[in-house]
């Protein structure tokens, strides 16, 4: 489809000074494919590069402006990291709208799909609106808290996930019970390690270490995966992601709740757990040739016999 783009945001890996060839490369690539393009440079970003408002890159007049300011302006935000740095950008700009396009600068690199190295090609293109639009869920997660004094519940924490929420028993020595409900409906009393909720999205995060399914992106579901259950019958399930699923703290004082690994919740017996799906998804955007099994045979080096090595994939026969 065609994205029509006037304004871009650049965001980078928090305190990176090494990023300024690849801003100065994607301003160059918008000069020579849309110079019509206002381009901003995320506050924090441009302070790590030394980069000055009003500065002129490659003929463009730079701006610098906060994230809070940035996501209800721009069309596209550029991220220059890895996975995570995209993750907690595309947190914050889901509420607008916002278009999120990662340009790998980590290791695995699930969802920034673009390579320094074809910055010219990959991003030219995608500058002048052509691009695949791919909508991903999040979630909206509160931990629910009873007050000794008022006896009332109330949230004590609130925070969107787009990877997963993850409950553990951190650095206690015994194993952590929880109590989990799925539309106010008991499912099961997991004893282990502690639970983790991930999106299609984060089921090739951490889910994927222990053993969780990879779950397509355009599936609209969510998966429970377990972290080292006592019960050896205690298994991952794959759930709607429209369901709205609790988790009831029952013997696991000092345990925490991690939302993407960045925003952590510490957490008391009785505490609940609350996770649904929230009402602003991510919209991410890929080169128009994307194609979500050749990452997963990148990335997890699938099909890595040697035998092939070199060889153009296999085609089905006429």
């Amino acid at each position: 489809m065609t994205l029509k783009i006037n304004k871009i945001g650049i965001f980078g890996k928090p305190n990176n000074k090494n990023l300024i060839r690849i801003i100065e490369k994607v301003f160059c690539v918008v000069k020579n494919n849309n110079p019509q393009i206002k381009i901003f440079v995320e506050e924090s970003t441009a302070k790590s590069c030394d980069i000055k408002d009003s500065s002129i890159i490659s003929g463009i007049k730079v701006n610098i402006q906060t994230i809070n300011i940035l996501k209800d302006s721009i069309d596209l935000a550029i991220v220059l990291g890895g996975d995570g740095t995209l993750l907690g950008i595309a947190r914050q700009v889901a509420s607008s709208g916002v278009k999120v396009l990662g340009i790998n600068q980590g290791k695995l690199g699930f969802t920034t799909d673009l390579d320094v190295g074809a910055l010219d090609k990959s991003l030219g293109s995608l500058i002048q609106g052509e691009g695949i639009i791919e909508k991903r869920d999040m979630f909206d997660v509160s931990v629910m808290r009873k007050s000794d004094k008022s006896k009332k519940t109330s949230a004590i924490f609130n925070a969107p996930a787009f990877n997963d929420a993850v409950v553990s028993r951190g650095a206690i020595s015994h194993m952590v019970e929880l109590d989990v409900f799925i539309n106010s409906i008991y499912l099961q009393t997991i004893r282990g390690d502690g639970l983790i909720v991930c999106t299609p999205t984060g089921s090739t995060a951490y889910a994927l270490s222990v053993h969780g399914p990879i779950l397509h992106p355009k599936l609209e579901a969510l998966t429970l995966v377990p972290l080292a259950p006592q019960a050896l019958s205690s298994r991952p399930i794959v759930l709607p992601i429209d369901v709205e699923t609790k988790i009831i703290i029952k013997n696991g004082r000092g345990t925490a709740l991690h939302c993407d690994m960045q925003t952590i919740a510490e957490l008391q017996d009785n505490d609940i757990i609350l996770i649904k799906r929230s009402k602003f998804p991510v919209f991410l955007l890929h080169p128009k040739n994307y194609d979500y099994f050749s990452v997963l045979r990148r990335k997890l080096n699938w099909g890595s016999n040697p035998i092939r090595a070199g060889l153009p994939d296999p085609k089905l026969p006429d």
